[in-house]
């Protein structure tokens, strides 16, 4: 019993302190999965990042959509407010009553292009009847029309930040494989308008 001892620990040791064998195809064969994986995972997590990124472009968007819905609803008041005095364009009112929530950035940008043309009417008229300024109702659209186009204004740095940044992924590789593989375009900045490069306001004092 004694002599067998030694051979059966010299059996079971037999492979200590050496390394597990492997073939060459299958070391390949598992590096090129491990290579071939790495990229789907980063293209996932590139996919992921554009669509939360369109989510925040969306949700900046419907921000100033909301504020020129207010900034609309304010200046039918004001002209309801003022025309016993003045006198308006059908065409004007039809322009106001016509504009719509959900028109997409182009759409909200020709709207806030015709808002500011109408104010900037209603303004120089209201020169010519110094009467109307002195009203309470007249200050407190004033008043409104101010708060409503600083937070048009902070809506759309937010908004055109956001566009910024999505822009700019898109654009470089590998983000532009996603890009491509939601089928995402560049987006349109809200533009300042004419009226606010000019720093024309509605101002009845």
């Amino acid at each position: 019993m004694n002599m067998l001892t030694p051979n059966i620990e010299n059996n079971i040791n037999a492979d200590a302190n050496k390394k597990p064998s492997r073939s060459a195809f299958g070391t390949f064969f598992w590096y090129f999965l491990f290579i071939l994986i790495i990229p789907i995972f980063i293209h996932i997590g590139n996919m992921n990042y554009l669509r939360r990124m369109n989510v925040k472009v969306s949700e900046s968007e419907s921000g100033i959509d909301v504020q020129l819905k207010r900034r609309r609803d304010t200046l039918l008041k004001l002209i309801d407010a003022v025309k016993g005095s003045i006198k308006f364009e059908k065409e004007t009112l039809s322009t106001i009553v016509s504009m719509r929530s959900g028109v997409g950035i182009e759409g909200m940008m020709k709207n806030q292009r015709a808002m500011d043309s109408i104010q900037r009417g209603i303004n120089i008229q209201m020169e010519n009847y110094p009467n109307l300024k002195s009203t309470d109702n007249i200050r407190e659209l004033m008043d409104a029309t101010r708060d409503i186009e600083e937070d048009i204004s902070a809506q759309r740095r937010i908004y055109n930040q956001n566009v910024s940044e999505f822009n700019q992924s898109i654009a470089v590789y590998p983000m532009n494989q996603a890009a491509a593989s939601l089928k995402y375009v560049n987006k349109y900045f809200f533009e300042i308008t004419e009226a606010e490069r000019e720093d024309v306001v509605i101002n009845f004092d």
